[in-house]
């Protein structure tokens, strides 16, 4: 079976990893820096990246920041990973379920626009399978944006501040970029000093105090920081993430070529898209059969998402029809493209597709 997903892991992890247990330090200190260096060089942002513990870390001290509390509202997509929509939640926030383009999968900013009101205090959009939301539309209604981009590495795209205020990155564990778990927020210059204490309790770690147990804190933070373990892993790994992101793109860009089968609906090339996912669609109705085709021929595949405003823990968003959402969930299908995929597999999953009859 060709694997969906495949964790990527450089040679030189493991001797990164016994490095710093061997230093006697392995909480957040020098190699947490060190990573935060590299990426701010590799991202090419205005600020320096903020290190966490996840991406749902990153999404929640955005929220945070903004300052959502109870009746608050967020223009969320439900197509997404529900950790994307946990934070809104836990702070009694009422999310307002956009609809999104039924073949793109991403948020549809016309649809947010009806959506927003004077309690709209954040809008959340995802960049579903590495390609980026329409950004320019959605901060026109001059609501803050937190972008949710835990599908991307994107050295090779466009300008990171023509895209969210907040924009938050996933090093979990199949991420293009992994240290175990992890992710990074970028955030305006203005919030970046907030975003660093409030990752740590709401301590400064930037004080050079012997018991930093002594400073006032003057707002509540989390323990949402990264540790020097996660981060002798990302650190080992960032080369190998710019040669996963080609390989996707790559494998992408030859099934978008190559495969030609009026049954299925494929992508079209987005050169600033990093492809975590190769997101495509099957006509109406076939879904089940094509993906037992697909596992009869050895390919594995799956929607990966399921559309959170169905979940029975949190029906009381349910406002009324998203009919993108649901012709989206009801064709759409991910097949493996990355790092792992040989030439040969390649060129089954291709022969594979075209050869589709939906009988």
């Amino acid at each position: 079976m060709i694997p969906l997903f495949k964790v990527g892991m450089s040679d030189v992890t493991a001797d990164r990893v016994i490095e710093v247990l061997k230093s006697g330090f392995i909480g957040q200190g020098p190699v947490v820096e060190e990573f935060e260096d590299e990426l701010w060089k590799v991202l090419g942002s205005k600020t320096r990246p903020v290190t966490v513990n996840s991406c749902t870390a990153a999404i929640d001290l955005s929220l945070d920041i903004i300052g959502i509390k109870p009746g608050d509202e967020v223009i969320a997509t439900p197509q997404t990973c529900f950790a994307s929509n946990v934070g809104a939640i836990h702070r009694g926030a009422k999310i307002r379920w956009a609809d999104i383009d039924p073949l793109t999968g991403l948020i549809d900013p016309e649809s947010v626009k009806k959506l927003v009101t004077p309690k709209t205090k954040a809008i959340l959009a995802v960049n579903w399978a590495g390609k980026f939301c329409d950004y320019k539309a959605l901060k026109a209604t001059g609501v803050p944006v937190i972008e949710d981009a835990a599908h991307c590495w994107d050295v090779h795209a466009t300008d990171l501040l023509e895209r969210g205020d907040y924009i938050c990155y996933s090093f979990q564990a199949i991420k293009f970029l992994t240290t175990g778990d992890g992710g990074i927020l970028i955030c305006p210059p203005e919030t970046e000093n907030e975003a660093r204490t409030l990752r740590w309790y709401g301590l400064d770690r930037t004080k050079n105090e012997s018991f930093r147990c002594t400073q006032d804190i003057t707002k509540v933070g989390f323990k949402y920081h990264m540790n020097d373990i996660n981060a002798s892993i990302g650190l080992s790994n960032i080369s190998k993430a710019e040669y996963s992101v080609a390989c996707s793109r790559r494998n992408s860009r030859e099934y978008i070529n190559k495969v030609n089968n009026p049954l299925l609906a494929l992508p079209k090339w987005d050169n600033n898209c990093s492809y975590w996912l190769f997101s495509m669609h099957v006509k109406p109705g076939l879904k089940d059969h094509f993906t037992k085709y697909l596992t009869d021929n050895g390919i594995a595949s799956s929607p990966v998402h399921f559309r959170n405003d169905m979940y029975s823990s949190i029906t009381q968003f349910r406002e009324g029809d998203l009919p993108g959402v649901t012709a989206f969930t009801e064709t759409q299908i991910c097949i493996p493209n990355g790092f792992w995929i040989t030439m040969l597999e390649q060129e089954h999953i291709i022969k594979t597709l075209n050869n589709y009859t939906g009988k």
